[in-house]
Protein backbone atom coordinates (compact mmCIF):
# COMPACT_ATOMS: atom_id res chain seq x y z
CA UNK A 1 0.00 0.00 0.00
CA UNK A 2 1.27 3.47 -0.90
CA UNK A 3 1.48 5.91 1.54
CA UNK A 4 -0.45 8.92 0.65
CA UNK A 5 0.88 11.00 3.59
CA UNK A 6 1.94 14.82 2.53
CA UNK A 7 5.43 14.60 1.28
CA UNK A 8 8.25 16.52 2.33
CA UNK A 9 10.65 17.15 -0.74
CA UNK A 10 9.91 19.35 -3.60
CA UNK A 11 7.12 20.86 -1.76
CA UNK A 12 8.32 24.06 -0.96
CA UNK A 13 10.66 24.62 -4.10
CA UNK A 14 12.38 23.52 -7.20
CA UNK A 15 10.25 23.06 -10.14
CA UNK A 16 8.02 25.90 -10.79
CA UNK A 17 4.63 26.03 -13.29
CA UNK A 18 5.26 28.00 -16.38
CA UNK A 19 3.17 30.42 -17.43
CA UNK A 20 3.21 30.48 -21.32
CA UNK A 21 -0.69 32.31 -22.41
CA UNK A 22 -2.92 33.85 -19.97
CA UNK A 23 -5.98 32.69 -21.21
CA UNK A 24 -6.99 30.07 -18.17
CA UNK A 25 -6.57 30.52 -14.77
CA UNK A 26 -3.98 29.92 -12.07
CA UNK A 27 -2.53 26.87 -10.55
CA UNK A 28 0.15 26.39 -9.11
CA UNK A 29 1.94 22.84 -7.87
CA UNK A 30 0.00 20.40 -7.39
CA UNK A 31 0.58 18.09 -3.76
CA UNK A 32 2.72 15.12 -5.41
CA UNK A 33 2.03 11.80 -3.47
CA UNK A 34 5.20 10.65 -1.56
CA UNK A 35 7.29 9.49 -4.11
CA UNK A 36 11.19 7.72 -4.15
CA UNK A 37 12.27 9.84 -6.72
CA UNK A 38 11.75 13.71 -7.05
CA UNK A 39 10.99 15.10 -10.68
CA UNK A 40 14.50 16.04 -10.97
CA UNK A 41 15.72 12.36 -10.29
CA UNK A 42 16.97 13.16 -6.66
CA UNK A 43 16.94 10.14 -4.78
CA UNK A 44 14.48 11.15 -1.62
CA UNK A 45 16.08 9.80 1.53
CA UNK A 46 12.92 10.45 3.58
CA UNK A 47 11.20 8.26 1.06
CA UNK A 48 11.03 5.04 3.33
CA UNK A 49 8.51 2.29 4.05
CA UNK A 50 5.90 2.57 6.63
CA UNK A 51 6.76 0.38 9.55
CA UNK A 52 4.48 -2.20 10.97
CA UNK A 53 3.15 -1.60 14.51
CA UNK A 54 4.51 -3.19 17.14
CA UNK A 55 2.55 -6.17 18.94
CA UNK A 56 1.50 -4.85 22.24
CA UNK A 57 2.50 -6.30 25.38
CA UNK A 58 1.36 -6.54 28.87
CA UNK A 59 2.81 -4.07 31.23
CA UNK A 60 5.20 -5.58 33.58
CA UNK A 61 3.86 -5.96 37.31
CA UNK A 62 4.15 -2.71 39.59
CA UNK A 63 7.34 -2.46 42.06
CA UNK A 64 6.65 -3.34 45.53
CA UNK A 65 8.25 -1.35 47.97
CA UNK A 66 9.73 -2.76 50.99
CA UNK A 67 8.71 -1.01 53.95
CA UNK A 68 11.26 -0.39 56.80
CA UNK A 69 10.20 -2.64 59.93
CA UNK A 70 12.98 -1.60 62.31
CA UNK A 71 12.03 1.92 64.11
CA UNK A 72 13.35 4.97 63.16
CA UNK A 73 16.72 6.38 64.84
CA UNK A 74 15.66 8.94 67.69
CA UNK A 75 18.40 11.89 67.06
CA UNK A 76 19.41 13.36 70.54
CA UNK A 77 17.90 16.90 70.64
CA UNK A 78 20.33 19.67 70.54
CA UNK A 79 22.21 21.04 73.11
CA UNK A 80 21.49 24.65 74.47
CA UNK A 81 24.23 25.80 73.42
CA UNK A 82 23.40 24.70 70.11
CA UNK A 83 19.91 26.54 69.97
CA UNK A 84 21.36 29.74 70.88
CA UNK A 85 23.91 29.75 68.14
CA UNK A 86 20.83 28.43 65.84
CA UNK A 87 18.81 31.13 67.19
CA UNK A 88 21.46 33.87 66.91
CA UNK A 89 22.07 32.85 63.50
CA UNK A 90 18.26 33.01 62.26
CA UNK A 91 18.17 36.76 63.42
CA UNK A 92 21.46 37.56 62.10
CA UNK A 93 20.31 36.30 58.60
CA UNK A 94 17.07 37.87 58.67
CA UNK A 95 18.57 41.48 59.78
CA UNK A 96 20.69 41.20 56.39
CA UNK A 97 17.85 40.33 54.54
CA UNK A 98 16.05 43.96 55.66
CA UNK A 99 19.41 45.82 55.31
CA UNK A 100 20.07 44.34 51.60
CA UNK A 101 16.69 44.49 49.90
CA UNK A 102 13.78 46.47 49.80
CA UNK A 103 10.50 44.97 51.50
CA UNK A 104 8.12 43.16 48.95
CA UNK A 105 4.96 44.99 49.41
CA UNK A 106 7.20 48.43 48.55
CA UNK A 107 8.78 46.72 45.88
CA UNK A 108 5.75 45.70 44.16
CA UNK A 109 4.71 49.50 44.48
CA UNK A 110 7.66 50.83 43.22
CA UNK A 111 8.27 48.53 39.96
CA UNK A 112 5.41 46.16 38.98
CA UNK A 113 6.62 43.15 37.42
CA UNK A 114 4.31 41.69 34.93
CA UNK A 115 4.29 38.02 35.25
CA UNK A 116 4.86 36.24 31.97
CA UNK A 117 3.44 32.38 31.50
CA UNK A 118 6.28 30.12 30.26
CA UNK A 119 4.02 29.13 27.17
CA UNK A 120 3.81 32.39 26.00
CA UNK A 121 7.71 33.11 26.61
CA UNK A 122 8.21 30.47 24.24
CA UNK A 123 5.29 31.18 22.00
CA UNK A 124 6.40 29.98 18.57
CA UNK A 125 4.85 30.52 15.09
CA UNK A 126 2.57 28.50 13.62
CA UNK A 127 3.84 25.60 11.56
CA UNK A 128 3.66 26.60 8.00
CA UNK A 129 3.08 23.86 5.19
CA UNK A 130 5.61 23.97 2.41
CA UNK A 131 3.45 24.75 0.06
CA UNK A 132 2.99 28.39 1.27
CA UNK A 133 6.60 28.98 1.07
CA UNK A 134 5.96 27.87 -2.65
CA UNK A 135 3.51 30.22 -3.50
CA UNK A 136 5.44 33.10 -2.22
CA UNK A 137 7.84 32.27 -4.77
CA UNK A 138 5.51 31.51 -7.47
CA UNK A 139 3.98 35.64 -6.64
CA UNK A 140 7.98 37.09 -6.45
CA UNK A 141 9.20 35.46 -9.40
CA UNK A 142 6.74 33.92 -11.65
CA UNK A 143 7.63 32.09 -15.05
CA UNK A 144 6.97 34.07 -17.53
CA UNK A 145 7.74 32.62 -21.18
CA UNK A 146 10.20 30.27 -19.51
CA UNK A 147 11.89 32.86 -18.07
CA UNK A 148 11.65 34.37 -13.92
CA UNK A 149 10.53 37.63 -13.86
CA UNK A 150 10.83 39.67 -11.17
CA UNK A 151 7.04 40.73 -9.86
CA UNK A 152 8.31 42.01 -6.07
CA UNK A 153 7.98 44.63 -4.57
CA UNK A 154 5.21 45.77 -6.63
CA UNK A 155 5.28 49.46 -8.11
CA UNK A 156 4.22 52.65 -6.26
CA UNK A 157 1.47 53.61 -8.46
CA UNK A 158 -0.34 50.75 -11.62
CA UNK A 159 -2.33 52.95 -13.50
CA UNK A 160 -5.99 51.27 -13.86
CA UNK A 161 -6.22 51.33 -17.90
CA UNK A 162 -2.68 48.97 -17.69
CA UNK A 163 -3.47 45.86 -19.63
CA UNK A 164 -1.73 43.09 -17.82
CA UNK A 165 -1.86 40.58 -21.43
CA UNK A 166 -0.39 43.37 -23.55
CA UNK A 167 2.38 43.40 -21.18
CA UNK A 168 2.51 39.51 -21.25
CA UNK A 169 3.00 39.89 -24.85
CA UNK A 170 5.36 42.55 -24.90
CA UNK A 171 7.58 40.48 -22.43
CA UNK A 172 8.91 39.32 -26.10
CA UNK A 173 10.68 41.67 -28.47
CA UNK A 174 10.89 41.20 -32.06
CA UNK A 175 13.76 38.65 -32.44
CA UNK A 176 11.76 36.21 -29.42
CA UNK A 177 13.95 38.07 -26.79
CA UNK A 178 12.58 37.80 -23.34
CA UNK A 179 12.96 41.72 -22.13
CA UNK A 180 12.42 41.16 -18.10
CA UNK A 181 12.41 44.85 -17.92
CA UNK A 182 9.10 45.60 -19.77
CA UNK A 183 7.40 43.71 -17.09
CA UNK A 184 5.55 46.07 -14.32
CA UNK A 185 5.91 44.83 -10.64
CA UNK A 186 2.91 43.74 -8.79
CA UNK A 187 0.29 43.03 -12.06
CA UNK A 188 -2.88 41.28 -11.00
CA UNK A 189 -4.40 39.07 -13.48
CA UNK A 190 -7.09 35.98 -12.78
CA UNK A 191 -3.60 34.01 -14.47
CA UNK A 192 -0.95 35.05 -12.81
CA UNK A 193 -0.17 33.88 -9.29
CA UNK A 194 -1.94 35.80 -6.44
CA UNK A 195 -0.34 37.55 -3.17
CA UNK A 196 -0.93 35.17 -0.37
CA UNK A 197 -2.77 36.09 2.06
CA UNK A 198 -0.25 34.16 5.02
CA UNK A 199 2.45 36.67 4.00
CA UNK A 200 1.49 39.72 5.38
CA UNK A 201 4.11 42.48 5.53
CA UNK A 202 5.77 43.95 8.96
CA UNK A 203 4.78 47.17 9.95
CA UNK A 204 7.47 49.57 10.97
CA UNK A 205 5.68 50.47 14.01
CA UNK A 206 5.35 47.25 15.02
CA UNK A 207 8.23 45.06 17.00
CA UNK A 208 10.40 42.39 15.28
CA UNK A 209 9.69 39.09 16.50
CA UNK A 210 12.13 37.27 18.59
CA UNK A 211 14.22 34.54 16.66
CA UNK A 212 12.46 31.81 18.89
CA UNK A 213 8.92 32.89 17.91
CA UNK A 214 10.01 32.69 14.52
CA UNK A 215 10.17 29.80 11.79
CA UNK A 216 13.06 29.40 9.39
CA UNK A 217 12.69 28.74 5.84
CA UNK A 218 13.46 25.19 5.15
CA UNK A 219 16.53 26.37 2.82
CA UNK A 220 17.90 27.83 5.76
CA UNK A 221 16.79 25.38 8.36
CA UNK A 222 19.84 23.81 10.03
CA UNK A 223 19.84 20.12 9.95
CA UNK A 224 22.06 17.87 13.00
CA UNK A 225 22.37 14.76 10.75
CA UNK A 226 22.28 14.05 7.55
CA UNK A 227 23.00 16.50 4.14
CA UNK A 228 21.64 19.91 4.65
CA UNK A 229 19.21 21.48 2.42
CA UNK A 230 21.69 23.59 0.58
CA UNK A 231 24.58 22.32 -1.08
CA UNK A 232 26.61 25.81 -0.92
CA UNK A 233 29.77 26.94 -0.37
CA UNK A 234 30.02 30.42 1.20
CA UNK A 235 33.66 30.88 -0.39
CA UNK A 236 31.33 31.66 -3.72
CA UNK A 237 28.78 33.79 -4.42
CA UNK A 238 24.75 33.18 -3.94
CA UNK A 239 24.15 32.10 -8.10
CA UNK A 240 26.52 29.40 -7.03
CA UNK A 241 23.96 27.95 -4.46
CA UNK A 242 22.33 24.93 -4.93
CA UNK A 243 19.46 22.49 -3.63
CA UNK A 244 21.13 19.04 -4.67
CA UNK A 245 22.42 17.03 -7.13
CA UNK A 246 20.81 14.04 -9.52
CA UNK A 247 21.92 10.53 -9.49
CA UNK A 248 24.23 11.47 -12.41
CA UNK A 249 25.99 14.05 -9.63
CA UNK A 250 24.60 16.84 -12.10
CA UNK A 251 24.21 20.19 -9.63
CA UNK A 252 20.18 21.52 -9.61
CA UNK A 253 21.08 25.59 -8.73
CA UNK A 254 18.50 27.37 -6.59
CA UNK A 255 16.27 29.44 -8.51
CA UNK A 256 15.20 33.56 -8.29
CA UNK A 257 11.83 31.91 -7.02
CA UNK A 258 13.26 29.93 -4.74
CA UNK A 259 15.68 32.61 -3.45
CA UNK A 260 12.79 35.18 -3.53
CA UNK A 261 10.88 32.96 -0.21
CA UNK A 262 10.71 34.88 2.65
CA UNK A 263 13.56 34.14 5.20
CA UNK A 264 11.00 33.33 8.33
CA UNK A 265 7.86 33.49 9.16
CA UNK A 266 6.08 35.84 9.78
CA UNK A 267 8.12 38.15 7.45
CA UNK A 268 10.94 40.14 9.32
CA UNK A 269 13.16 43.28 8.15
CA UNK A 270 16.35 42.66 10.14
CA UNK A 271 17.98 39.39 11.20
CA UNK A 272 20.86 39.40 13.21
CA UNK A 273 23.54 36.46 12.78
CA UNK A 274 25.87 36.74 16.04
CA UNK A 275 27.07 33.66 16.24
CA UNK A 276 29.27 30.21 14.49
CA UNK A 277 28.39 27.11 15.43
CA UNK A 278 32.19 26.10 15.83
CA UNK A 279 33.38 29.16 17.44
CA UNK A 280 35.01 28.27 20.83
CA UNK A 281 35.20 32.16 21.62
CA UNK A 282 32.71 33.93 23.64
CA UNK A 283 31.63 36.48 21.26
CA UNK A 284 31.56 36.69 17.51
CA UNK A 285 33.97 38.79 16.38
CA UNK A 286 31.59 39.46 12.99
CA UNK A 287 28.71 39.77 13.53
CA UNK A 288 26.15 40.56 10.83
CA UNK A 289 23.03 41.99 9.86
CA UNK A 290 20.29 41.28 7.23
CA UNK A 291 18.45 43.79 6.44
CA UNK A 292 15.71 43.90 3.94
CA UNK A 293 12.49 46.94 4.29
CA UNK A 294 10.52 44.60 2.03
CA UNK A 295 10.90 41.51 4.38
CA UNK A 296 14.00 39.54 4.21
CA UNK A 297 13.86 36.67 1.73
CA UNK A 298 16.55 33.43 1.61
CA UNK A 299 18.70 35.38 -1.28
CA UNK A 300 19.15 38.09 1.44
CA UNK A 301 20.67 35.70 3.63
CA UNK A 302 23.11 34.15 1.48
CA UNK A 303 24.52 37.19 -0.17
CA UNK A 304 24.71 39.14 3.60
CA UNK A 305 26.63 35.68 4.42
CA UNK A 306 28.87 35.67 1.64
CA UNK A 307 29.19 39.35 1.40
CA UNK A 308 30.72 39.41 5.42
CA UNK A 309 33.07 36.59 4.73
CA UNK A 310 34.51 38.28 1.75
CA UNK A 311 36.19 41.03 3.87
CA UNK A 312 39.86 41.11 4.28
CA UNK A 313 41.20 40.28 7.91
CA UNK A 314 43.05 42.68 10.09
CA UNK A 315 46.04 42.67 11.55
CA UNK A 316 43.92 42.45 14.97
CA UNK A 317 41.51 39.80 13.84
CA UNK A 318 44.19 38.11 13.26
CA UNK A 319 46.24 37.40 15.83
CA UNK A 320 43.65 36.83 18.14
CA UNK A 321 44.88 35.81 21.92
CA UNK A 322 44.74 32.13 22.02
CA UNK A 323 44.12 31.08 18.18
CA UNK A 324 47.04 29.56 17.27
CA UNK A 325 45.02 26.86 15.56
CA UNK A 326 42.71 29.55 13.95
CA UNK A 327 45.94 31.51 12.52
CA UNK A 328 47.32 27.99 10.98
CA UNK A 329 44.52 27.48 9.48
CA UNK A 330 43.62 30.64 7.80
CA UNK A 331 47.48 30.29 6.05
CA UNK A 332 46.26 27.05 4.62
CA UNK A 333 43.38 28.05 3.42
CA UNK A 334 44.78 31.30 2.11
CA UNK A 335 48.24 29.58 0.46
CA UNK A 336 45.05 27.15 -1.14
CA UNK A 337 42.53 29.95 -2.62
CA UNK A 338 44.74 32.28 -3.23
CA UNK A 339 48.68 31.35 -3.59
CA UNK A 340 48.87 31.45 -7.06
CA UNK A 341 47.54 35.21 -7.14
CA UNK A 342 50.05 37.89 -6.00
CA UNK A 343 48.77 40.70 -3.83
CA UNK A 344 46.22 38.98 -1.88
CA UNK A 345 45.48 39.07 1.28
CA UNK A 346 43.91 37.02 4.27
CA UNK A 347 40.22 36.98 4.01
CA UNK A 348 37.65 36.32 6.95
CA UNK A 349 36.82 32.81 4.84
CA UNK A 350 40.53 31.54 5.49
CA UNK A 351 39.66 31.37 9.11
CA UNK A 352 37.29 28.66 8.68
CA UNK A 353 39.61 26.40 6.76
CA UNK A 354 37.76 23.80 5.11
CA UNK A 355 34.71 24.00 7.07
CA UNK A 356 33.17 26.58 4.26
CA UNK A 357 29.71 24.85 3.73
CA UNK A 358 26.72 26.44 5.08
CA UNK A 359 24.47 24.29 7.16
CA UNK A 360 22.02 26.30 8.04
CA UNK A 361 21.10 28.85 11.18
CA UNK A 362 19.22 28.24 14.22
CA UNK A 363 18.21 31.00 17.18
CA UNK A 364 21.33 31.30 18.96
CA UNK A 365 21.12 30.61 23.24
CA UNK A 366 21.10 33.95 24.44
CA UNK A 367 17.91 35.16 22.55
CA UNK A 368 19.54 38.01 20.91
CA UNK A 369 20.14 36.46 17.26
CA UNK A 370 20.77 33.47 15.25
CA UNK A 371 23.65 30.72 14.82
CA UNK A 372 25.52 29.76 11.67
CA UNK A 373 26.23 25.97 11.08
CA UNK A 374 29.00 25.47 8.89
CA UNK A 375 30.96 21.95 8.02
CA UNK A 376 33.17 20.58 5.88
CA UNK A 377 33.79 20.88 2.66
Amino acid sequence: MADTSVPLWMQHGGWYRPINDLESLWRGSPELDKPKKSPYGLVIQNATPPRTPLPLQQPPPPLKIARPTAPPIEQPPPSPVRRRRITIARAIHRLADKIARVPEHEALQLVPIPRVRREEKDKRAEDVPLKDWKAWGYYAYPKLHGHYIQNFPPEPDIPPSIDAEEVFQNLKDDDNIIRPERWIRGLQHPALPPRPERWVPHRKQNPLPFPWNCQLNPFLQHITFGRPHLDWDISAPSAECYMGRTDNKVLIPLSPADKAQPATYPFVTHMYINALADDPYPEHFWPFYVVNEHGVTVKDVLDKVYENFQEYLSVVEFQWEGSYHRQNAARVAFEVRWGHTRGQQARRLDVLGTHCMFRGLEPHPNREGWTMFVGLA
